[in-house]
């Protein structure tokens, strides 16, 4: 795992040298940069060594040194290919697979990306054909971020190390600003700055000496439409499991120890059971819980643990460890990220640090199996809209909406309460933010409403007529997945020099879940086929009947160790100075979410993080 930058004007490496060396945490054991001595092109990395511990300094050259590469990540099935390779005449001068993909690139150019599985970003440059390749994985598991500023094209894996190539400081994107506030995170190639983009995931960049131009094309997308299977549930899982254990043998391959984290949920005992009993030595599994609230999952990882006989360890967050932790990870991030899960997974990496250098988890098997309980809600509500008319739809909704508070019967109001897919969807998936964040708003957000455009993407509304269900899965892939929960896992773990793997997010498992109908994934609580997998496993049947990840107490710590840090948003944070936030509105919803009168969680945590993030940003 690396940190990568370069740049297409930097003949001294300057600029190249200063972006990697604001990525040490990505990479603390070497470093690393090339210049063509030609056109001045450079590419720069900071490695944390994982593959050929003592070879793998990059950039990395073929045999000639026409080809240079610069890896973040891990190219699964690069012991092949380099056999492969060989067979063809190349020779090679270390172990790692960054060389794979120079050798790789000598035989194929840009097209190598098709040969490849794993998690990565990755830069090439070709210096015959005096162009620079920038190629991002499948699924976006690495980030990575480019600004083209006059005929400059600068690149980095993170945000933060990227404004160190920058002449200027980039200027805050107010409607990036909004979709953050509404839904947790920046969605899609935009960013907290404007000008500077984020290359989509299955993307690939190329830029050329002779035009000074780029071009980014996808080269990947996942199958839209599923086939219409015959099989049973039970055969679909004797195809599901053998592909998940190739996944997971080839995410604990490493030369230095792997651990995993473990939740007590389906997902991370499934691939627990899987890797103890196939991967050599007794295996080490981390989890974290909370001194409040009733939301840890020590208890149930603890059970799992003890059946499946692993090294297993704990960690307990203090409200006081958060109190003094959350404004320095928050200035930490290169862009704000709201999800509450970064906390816990930002400690219980921390944790697991100590011991082992790579950590294997469960994303993306709620998005590719089915494992959200809103796909099967909105199903649901789907089948309502169709068999009941409109008006009366809307009576029984307004009827509900006036009982006694309850989350059930709150989303069964909003089944009942007609209205579109997109709209839906959104309202959902930003738990009520999409109306009451304008409440916050000071002069400089009241213009902007991001929910515009995020909607749904228009190439996916009508991939999949009358499967609502199969369509959230599919929007929540292309932009939850990436947007969300894989950036929060990359920099929650990469802050303390920690390698994260998924193997859920293997290319041929991910297509496998794609042929399969939504109906089937969501059929006895969701991720059936995952279900019937672990049922045949004595030590995990019955594990995960209900949903759980690395949930965090929120509305608890809300009200206590970080009330104090909300007053002075309110009072003297930036984003309140600047004119983003309303500071009477802001005081306000602290004040009946501090009372108990309403639970504003879901907005007052979107809006600390930002107010932190941008307090740092400012140097305040």
């Amino acid at each position: 795992m690396c940190g990568i930058a370069g740049s297409t004007i930097d003949p001294a490496g300057r600029r190249a040298s200063a972006m990697a060396s604001a990525m040490v945490h990505r990479g603390p054991d070497d470093h690393g940069i090339y210049v063509d001595p030609d056109c001045g092109v450079s590419i720069a990395a900071r490695r944390l060594s994982v593959i050929d511990v003592a070879g793998g300094h990059q950039p990395v050259a073929n045999e000639d040194g026409s080809v240079w590469a610069v890896l973040n990540g891990e190219i699964y099935n690069h012991a092949s290919l380099r056999e492969r390779l060989r067979r063809r005449g190349h020779s090679f001068a270390s172990g790692t697979d960054t060389e794979v993909l120079a050798h790789l690139y000598e035989d194929y150019g840009p097209s190598l990306v098709h040969a490849l599985e794993g998690m990565y970003a990755f830069a090439i440059w070709d210096g015959r054909a005096r162009r620079l390749v920038l190629v991002r994985d499948r699924f976006g598991e690495k980030p990575l971020f480019y600004a083209e500023r006059a005929q400059r094209l600068l690149f980095a894996s993170e945000l933060s190390a990227l404004r160190m190539g920058l002449e200027a400081e980039p200027e805050l994107d107010p409607a990036a600003l909004d979709a953050f506030l509404l839904l947790g995170y920046v969605p899609g190639e935009r960013t907290i700055f404007e000008e500077v983009r984020e290359l989509h995931p299955a993307s690939m960049l190329t830029w050329s000496a002779a035009s000074c131009r780029h071009e980014v094309s996808v080269y990947w997308s996942m199958p839209l439409r599923p086939k219409s299977r015959r099989e049973t549930i039970s055969q679909l899982a004797d195809e599901g499991d053998e592909l998940l254990r190739r996944a997971v043998r080839s995410r604990f391959a490493a030369d230095v120890p792997v651990g995993m984290f473990l939740s007590g949920g389906l997902d991370s005992a499934l691939v627990a059971s899987i890797a103890s009993s196939e991967v050599s030595g007794v295996l080490k599994t981390f989890t974290v819980s909370y001194d409040v609230g009733d939301v840890g999952e020590g208890t149930a990882a603890r059970a799992t643990a003890e059946r499946l006989s692993v090294d297993h360890r704990e960690v307990t967050l203090t409200s006081d460890e958060v109190a003094t932790s959350v404004p320095r990870l928050a200035g930490q991030l290169d862009q704000p990220n709201a999800d509450p899960a970064l906390l816990a997974l930002h400690a219980v990496a921390g944790f697991a640090r100590r011991d082992v250098t790579v950590a294997v988890g469960g994303e993306g098997a709620d998005e590719l199996f089915g494992g959200y309980p809103r796909y099967r809600w909105m199903h649901r509500a789907a089948l309502v809209e169709r068999q009941t008319p409109a008006l009366a739809a809307h009576a029984a909704a307004t009827l509900i909406r006036r009982a006694p508070a309850g989350a059930r019967l709150g989303r069964l109001a909003d089944v009942l309460e007609p209205a579109g897919f997109a709209a839906r969807n959104l309202n959902w998936v930003t738990a009520g933010r999409r109306a009451t964040r304008f409440e916050l708003y000071g002069p400089r957000l009241r213009e902007h409403d991001a929910s515009r455009w995020l909607e749904a993407d228009r190439d996916l509304s009508g991939s999949r007529p009358g499967d609502v269900a199969g369509l959230a899965m599919a929007l929540d892939q292309r932009r939850y997945l990436p947007n969300d929960v894989l950036a929060k896992a990359d920099r929650a773990t990469m802050l303390v020099s920690l390698e994260m793997r998924t193997p859920f997010l293997n290319r041929e498992l991910a297509e496998f879940s794609a042929s399969i109908p939504a109906s089937i994934h969501l059929a006895n609580g969701g991720k059936a086929v995952l279900r019937e997998i672990a049922r045949r496993i004595p030590a995990i049947a019955g594990v995960g009947a209900a949903k759980r990840a690395f949930r965090v107490p929120m509305s608890d710590w809300l009200r206590g160790p970080f009330a104090p840090l909300l007053r002075h948003q309110a009072h003297a944070g930036s984003l309140v100075k600047e004119g983003w936030i309303a500071p009477v509105a802001l005081r306000r919803m602290i004040d009946a979410h501090g009372s108990g009168e309403a639970d504003h969680s879901a907005l007052l945590w979107p809006v600390l993080v930002a107010g932190l993030w941008l307090d740092h940003l400012r140097g305040t």
